[in-house]
């Protein structure tokens, strides 16, 4: 059967990313034009977020915006992030009947409030009690890998409770996480950015899980009959739900400084961005906490100088049991401006664990290719 493809704009163009301002605002930039265009996608999308990285864009009429950003390129695909939109479009898909396991759909029900919860449908079937179906977009797909959420999520957490809770009441229930991304080969939640969410779908015992992939043919087009399920890799994740593994803190230094570091004496730090590559395989989050805590024992190098002279920006944990941290400093220090020598390696080979970069390291696709090499093992 020839399946029509779903169009989601007349016209669109293209910018490259700038700046975002906040959650729901990119700056772009085309030729000499700067443009603000309204982002229909509260996650994080680190790995679009970097410098030359290409946005499509089509008009939009609001108080605040004359465009929205509805999708960008990634690892050879186009991926779609308008989530309001995938929405209508699973409905439109389900109302077709172009998912096989829903294919016995009679009624079909959206934005169903159940309680305290409103889910995205309630699907009636014959011979069958009625199905709540939840609809997650995941547009974090890295090297065949997707994986959600890219950032925590209460909600996430709250609709799968209440969900496994609805089916001691006579419904079924399922999770549905559907990627606008053709590159994406199998699924896991995502237990480095969102442990909480990605232990409870390791317990769910009731609620059913499936991940399907779509692609776009160009930057506002899907053709359905890409449609296709991929498996959920939980015996991936599986192995790596302790509480271990190694992570990268990202500090902002604001002035030039000298700063004395324990047994290292005196140190210049300019003012920039430092990249520090640290591991807790025996308690993660407790190594974590204590980077953020004021006032404790100065026991460690990064102690003198977090959080009372740096500024952490950003964390980036890698949950595995594996010793990975020698490889991961040997690939941020290829990347970096500099480093200063011998912090954090008194216990190592490596000649530091302190990277120095000019400018924000997290909008640097290299940068994030490392994490995301290491998230998804695929270094």
């Amino acid at each position: 059967m020839l399946l029509t493809p779903y169009h989601f704009a007349d016209r669109w163009e293209e910018a490259v990313f700038h700046d975002r301002p906040n959650r729901f605002t990119l700056v772009l930039k085309s030729g000499n034009r700067r443009i603000r265009a309204y982002l229909p996608n509260t996650g994080r999308l680190e790995e679009y977020l970097v410098e030359g990285s290409p946005f499509y864009i089509v008009p939009h009429v609001s108080e605040k915006f004359r465009y929205k950003a509805v999708s960008t390129f990634y690892q050879g695909n186009y991926v779609f992030l308008d989530t309001i939109q995938m929405n209508h479009l699973v409905g439109s898909l389900i109302g077709e009947g172009l998912l096989p396991w829903l294919k016995d759909c009679i009624c079909l029900k959206q934005e169903k409030s159940i309680g305290s919860s409103r889910f995205d449908f309630c699907v009636e079937r014959r011979g069958s009690p009625p199905l709540i179906i939840e609809v997650k977009t995941c547009t974090l797909v890295h090297n065949g890998l997707a994986m959600f959420p890219d950032a925590p999520t209460l909600r996430a957490l709250f609709h799968l409770d209440h969900m496994s809770r609805l089916t001691e009441e006579g419904f079924e229930a399922a999770m549905l996480f559907v990627i606008p991304n053709a590159g994406a080969r199998r699924f896991m939640p995502n237990l480095h950015t969102d442990p909480d969410f990605s232990e409870k779908v390791f317990e769910e015992r009731h609620v059913s899980f499936r991940a399907v992939t779509l692609k776009l043919t160009d930057p506002v087009t899907v053709d359905p009959g890409s449609l296709r399920e991929i498996p959920i890799d939980l015996g991936h994740a599986g192995r790596n739900r302790a509480d271990s593994g190694s992570y990268i803190l990202v500090l902002e230094n604001s002035i030039d400084r000298k700063i004395e570091v324990g047994s290292l004496g005196f140190r210049n730090f300019r003012k920039g961005y430092y990249v520090y590559v640290g591991s807790g395989l025996k308690s993660l989050g407790a190594r974590l906490r204590r980077h953020r805590r004021s006032g404790k024992k100065k026991f460690w190098h990064i102690d003198y100088v977090t959080p009372e002279h740096f500024k952490l920006r950003k964390t980036y944990t890698i949950r595995r049991p594996d010793r990975i941290e020698h490889l991961m400093v040997e690939r941020v220090r290829s990347i970096a401006q500099a480093e200063v020598a011998g912090f954090g390696s008194s216990d190592s080979s490596a000649s530091s664990h302190l990277f120095y970069f000019q400018t924000p390291p997290f909008r640097s696709a290299q940068f994030i290719d490392i994490v995301l090499d290491f998230r998804t093992g695929t270094e």
